[in-house]
């Protein structure tokens, strides 16, 4: 060992720094390649040293200790624990001539003398096992071919092939002698290995492929054979199914990503991952089952039978491992914006149009033609057929009315393999690569409606992005509505009513369609989507959507405006319920000159609310805010009965409203209205029509008893609302006084509303009503401040009434007090005020 040692340090010091001087004019590959070194091409000092090396690998192996099995004890009834010295001594022995020959670039010696003396003496497992180790620590990078064979034996021996391809992935392939190493791998079905070697090795990415397929296509077969086997063999045939179609399908989702299989090393140049994508496509979707003369000579199933004679077989297969699996693989390629396609062709007999992108080359030579050919990949749309052939036979056989492919050769597909394709369709549809047929179409969107976690957004896209005439109207309109989806539906009407709106014949669709996406409009729960129902009817019903079809299947435009209209008045009390305003816009716009016939029609709906509600938005001026021209043309058409009509409704829809209406108006007959008030006992509304006929006095009466009586209510109602506060903390208490509570504020509220029509009467009349010797004060103001005056008495407050109940009067007689003095300031003189306090309130 000591000889060996100087051997390597004359070896590093003087070959090797020899060998520095030409390291740059030699590359990788050679440096690789001069591991192996030719005989005749050694130096002395080469020569020499390999013969001090097998001087000593001889010595070694002639004193070798004998070797020495466990010895099986009775006693104990196990084996003794005996250490194998001769086992560890050519363990020790291998180790040295790995480390001597690496070193010294001589693996020839390795695999040659070294390797035959390790195998005369019966320890060649021991020198296979250390080899292992170099191979996976990445300091042995070459194995002979006859070492390799042995090495899978001795690894066949120990049940862990595995270790093989976890070797040849530590490997130089272009080292490897390919002939050899793929014969092994074949003949034990190391398909790992196999992708490696052809892959970094021989730039091949079809042919590993395709025979891993032939493993594939016979443990289908063997599953499907059930009745031949026993449970024991069909849960074997099942794993190794799996096993191999989830190695096929992780191989595909290496090489579509650009990736070498296992390492995933990425893939260079770019163009050439391309063909790579074109290569392995054409073979995925190969028609029929092709024969591989590699697949023959290495005892792979070579009879076309079972799943073989199928079509499609190696589609099928992969679906039927893993639909969702090789459809994402699938989706790589597909989904690449750097993918380039040929153009989409139209199949009649299965397809009924294309869309597609279309690859413009330039003008290139020859071999540049071809090569950017190769780079293309097969059409989406042939690829769509061809999965929906397979995945959905039982479709295409119902719409072309013919039989479904049977047979025992083709294995059924999983049950989730159609919603899943079904669910990819989907995807690219929107996309709009690929075109499918009507009945397609329809299973889509079915699926799309009916599955565990529909979602109308899904529906809704899909619907805008397609062709209007690339499904079934009437089919997938059914679907959605069952659905409850509301906008999809609303989509399909919209469609309907365009393909109808114009056409003879079809008045009765088109007014079933109108129909159907006003109800989508009505029962939508979003504002916002609710009050696209008057852009829409605006949009329809003034013809500014124009059909395409020919003039002589139109029909007259105004027959078809008249249907449409029509279809708006039957059902404008529903628009009202939507938005009054909008409503009103709308009728503005389109039926201005029939708002006598619309008001009649809504004579009575939900017992004159709706009539009201569309009489409010023009009258009180809504509608103006929104359209000035709108609302003038409107208030324009409408009579003195119309806003009787009104004012009617008003009292009974909105009493409190009916004041500010009737001072603010004066389209209405004064007898008329004040019979309608007083019916109501509307007080305010009633006094201002009495002072408008002269009777200011008996207006302000009826006013000024209003206040009294509303401020007796107000009084019971804080009364009410502190006994409940006092008596119990109880929830139903705390409820009911705060309903009190908000009675009281309401009243509060109503009572100063009183007083602001009292006062108002009281300025409008400053003038005609003095005192009695003409030169006081004016009389009306007088009245109004006696009688908040002595409300202290009319309410009987007294020093032992509740303090709560005291300060909550006390502070809403003083509000009223300062709102009239505040008017009162403005509109009598001060001395007259003054002198009336002093006179008359001095002692209160």
């Amino acid at each position: 060992l000591e000889a060996l040692a100087l051997a390597l340090d004359h070896f590093e010091s003087t070959i090797v720094s020899q060998e520095d001087r030409r390291r740059d004019q030699i590359s990788k590959n050679e440096q690789s390649e001069s591991m192996l070194s030719d005989p005749s091409l050694l130096s002395e000092d080469e020569v020499w040293m390999a013969e001090l090396l097998m001087r000593y690998l001889k010595l070694a192996i002639e004193n070798a200790p004998e070797s020495s099995s466990p010895q099986f004890s009775f006693s104990t009834n196990k084996f003794s624990d005996t250490i194998n010295f001769a086992h560890s001594h050519f363990e020790m022995l291998s180790g040295v001539c790995f480390e001597y020959c690496i070193v010294t670039r001589r693996l020839d010696l390795l695999f040659g003398r070294i390797f035959q003396c390790f195998y005369e003496a019966r320890y060649i497992n021991v020198f296979l096992d250390v080899m292992e180790s170099y191979i996976l620590n990445d300091k042995l990078k070459y194995v002979a071919p006859e070492a390799m064979a042995l090495f899978v034996e001795h690894c066949k021996d120990i049940k862990d092939l595995q270790v093989v391809e976890r070797c040849l992935l530590h490997m130089e392939t272009n080292l490897m002698d390919f002939d050899s190493i793929l014969s092994l791998l074949k003949k034990n079905l190391l398909f790992t290995g196999m992708f490696h070697v052809y892959c970094n090795g021989l730039d091949d990415f079809v042919s590993p492929m395709e025979l891993l397929f032939e493993g594939l296509f016979d443990s289908t077969d063997d599953r499907s054979n059930r009745r031949r086997v026993d449970i024991g063999e069909r849960d074997a045939n099942s794993n190794q199914l799996e096993k191999y179609g989830y190695k096929a399908l992780l191989y595909l989702e290496y090489s579509f990503n650009g990736k070498y299989f296992p390492k995933g090393d990425a893939i260079h140049p770019e163009e050439r991952l391309q063909t790579i994508r074109r290569d392995l496509l054409d073979l995925l979707f190969r028609e029929s089952y092709l024969p591989q003369p590699h697949a023959r000579a290495y005892g792979l199933n070579h009879s076309i039978n079972g799943i073989r004679t199928s079509s499609h077989p190696y589609l099928r297969v992969l679906l039927l491992i893993d639909t969702n699996a090789f459809l994402d693989c699938l989706s790589i390629v597909l989904d690449d914006p750097l993918a380039r396609f040929e153009s989409t062709y139209s199949d009649s007999s299965i397809f009924e149009y294309g869309v597609g992108q279309n690859v413009a080359l330039p003008h290139v030579t020859l071999p540049q033609l071809e090569r950017k050919v190769n780079e293309i990949l097969p059409d989406r749309q042939h690829l769509t057929r061809v999965l929906s052939s397979v995945i959905m036979p039982n479709s295409i056989a119902n719409a072309n009315r013919l039989l479904a492919p049977t047979g025992d050769c083709m294995p059924s597909l999983p049950d989730a393999s159609k919603p899943l394709y079904l669910d990819f369709l989907a995807k690219y549809l929107k996309k709009g690569v690929v075109a499918v047929p009507k009945y397609v179409t329809t299973e889509v969107f079915t699926h799309l409606c009916t599955k565990k976690d529909a979602s109308e957004e899904d529906v809704l896209s899909l619907l805008i992005s397609i062709s209007q005439t690339s499904f079934d109207l009437d089919e997938i309109l059914h679907t959605v509505e069952d659905a409850g989806m509301t906008r999809s539906a609303l989509v399909l009407h919209k469609v309907g009513v365009a393909q109808s709106i114009d056409r003879i014949g079809m008045k009765e669709k088109c007014e079933d369609h109108f129909n159907g996406a006003i109800d989508c409009f009505l029962t939508g729960k979003e504002p916002d989507f609710q009050l696209g129902l008057f852009s829409y009817v605006r949009q329809e019903c003034a013809g500014e959507n124009t059909s395409s079809i020919p003039p002589e299947e139109r029909c007259n435009d105004s027959c078809t405006n008249a249907i449409l209209r029509n279809i708006v008045l039957r059902r404008l009390h529903d628009f009202i319920k939507v938005d009054p305003i909008h409503s009103a816009h709308l009728v503005a716009d389109i039926f201005v000159e029939d708002i006598d016939r619309i008001l009649t029609s809504l004579n009575g709906v939900d017992n004159g609310r709706v009539e009201y509600e569309f009489l409010n938005a023009i009258i009180s001026g809504g509608l103006a805010k929104v359209d000035t021209v709108s609302s003038q043309e409107l208030s324009a058409n409408l009579s003195f009965d119309h806003h009787h009509r009104y004012l009617a409704l008003m009292v009974q829809f909105q009493p409190d409203s009916v004041y500010r209406y009737l001072s603010s108006s004066r389209s209405y007959r004064l007898d008329d209205a004040l019979k309608l008030c007083q019916e109501r006992r509307i007080t305010d509304a009633s006094a201002y029509l009495l002072e408008r006929m002269g009777d200011v006095s008996g207006a302000l009466q009826l006013m000024l008893k209003s206040l009294d009586t509303r401020m007796m209510t107000l009084k019971h109602l804080l009364r009410e609302n502190t006994g409940f506060r006092g008596v119990s903390r109880r929830i139903s208490a705390n409820k009911r006084w705060k309903f009190h509570n908000e009675a009281a504020e309401k009243e509060i509220s109503g009572v100063k509303q009183i007083l602001v029509a009292i006062l108002g009467l009281c300025e409008r009349n400053k003038n005609e009503h003095l005192t009695l010797d003409n030169e006081r004060g004016p009389l009306l103001w007088f009245h109004v401040l006696d009688r908040l005056a002595h409300s202290k008495s009319v309410l009987r407050i007294s020093k032992e009434s509740d303090e709560q109940n005291t300060s909550s009067i006390s502070t809403v007689l003083s509000e009223l007090l300062l709102m009239t003095m505040q008017r009162m300031i403005s509109n009598v003189s001060l001395y007259d005020l003054m002198h009336k306090i002093t006179t008359d309130y001095a002692g209160s």
